[in-house]
């Protein structure tokens, strides 16, 4: 299995993109890596590692930063590495591909390089929901798709269970609507019209959810627009990060609550590791004709680990194959005319 990977893209590469490699040929069987990027600087990373003869250098010529625009990164720089590896996974030469690059340039090279699968308008971002039962859900779209009609609602309801289900070879998924009230009459004029496709629909469907829930696991996946979904995910990330420096801070005010971190700092550490972006690895652009993972810009060698293996996981169990299917089903081409 050959996974591409942007081994310029993300706030620590070329090195923890490369030693994030290495982790993942540790523990993925059968795993061979194509890495895009500055071949020089890439050799000698790729040099002090073990794994090395398992990894394929693509030389590219052109960086994507955080600086450039989406469509400036698409139309003038066609020779990086995010482009390359993109293209990779659209000549079939690669079976997915992982960036921690800039977003905005992720989206557009995916959906113009991979195209969208047949009967997607629009593409969506789905982001893992690390439910205190210990499972993983699925929030979709938090930016891809800002303003979207009902019936991206049902396309993203589709994306989310086949995703879900792929990734957890499981089945049963349930599906849930992001709403400011868990009554089937709250909400505005679009969500109302949505909740109620939605249930005429999917059998899977239970639902509202309020976002003080988005953690209960009320349901496996919370469908959203772009926009209230890139709200949600921001909100909820900082919350996370003030709550733990918080907790930091109070706990150097005094010796005595330094001296008590000590015997709990196992119980804290595995608390504030189920909201750690570093253990789900990364997120998926639902939609776009092949396995396109974005990591986070700041993902060091465990995020980068976990979304390679995320990648291959995908790619494995048939995800877009599985995608194809669904989206080509009779009852989908029925709710196409809603």
């Amino acid at each position: 299995m050959k996974i591409a990977i942007d081994g310029m893209g993300g706030d620590f590469a070329p090195q923890e993109i490369v030693s994030g490699i290495d982790l993942a040929l540790d523990e993925v069987n059968d795993l061979e890596i194509v890495l895009t990027g500055n071949k020089t600087l890439l050799e000698k990373e790729i040099s002090s590692i073990k794994n090395s003869s398992k990894i394929e250098i693509i030389p590219t010529e052109q960086i994507i930063t955080t600086h450039d625009k989406p469509r400036d990164a698409l139309l003038k720089k066609k020779q990086s590495s995010l482009h390359k590896a993109i293209e990779l996974v659209r000549d079939g030469y690669a079976k997915g591909m992982v960036t921690a690059g800039s977003t905005g340039a992720y989206m557009a090279i995916s959906l113009f390089t991979l195209g969208r699968l047949k009967n997607v308008t629009r593409p969506a971002i789905g982001i893992p929901l690390p439910y205190k039962d210990g499972t993983i859900g699925l929030l979709l779209d938090v930016g891809a798709s800002v303003d979207i009609s009902t019936r991206e609602y049902l396309i993203f309801a589709i994306l989310g269970k086949v995703y879900l289900s792929t990734f957890r070879g499981d089945s049963n998924v349930t599906i849930g609507l992001l709403n400011i009230g868990a009554e089937e009459e709250k909400g505005s004029k679009m969500t109302l019209e949505a909740h109620r496709l939605l249930k005429e629909n999917f059998k899977e469907f239970k639902g509202n959810v309020e976002p003080h829930e988005l953690l209960d696991h009320k349901v496996d996946v919370i469908v959203t627009d772009g926009f209230s979904g890139n709200i949600l995910q921001k909100s909820y990330e900082g919350a996370a990060e003030f709550l733990i420096e918080a907790i930091k801070d109070e706990i150097n005010k005094t010796l005595a609550r330094k001296i008590a971190a000590k015997f709990l700092k196992p119980a804290l550490k595995s608390a504030f590791n189920k909201l750690n972006y570093e253990n789900f690895g990364g997120s998926p652009l639902l939609g776009v004709d092949g396995i396109s993972i974005k990591a986070h810009g700041r993902s060091k060698r465990v995020a980068i680990k976990n979304a390679i293996k995320v990648c291959n996981n995908l790619a494995s169990n048939n995800l877009i194959e599985n995608l194809k299917k669904a989206l080509d089903s009779e009852k989908f081409m029925e709710e196409k005319k809603l």
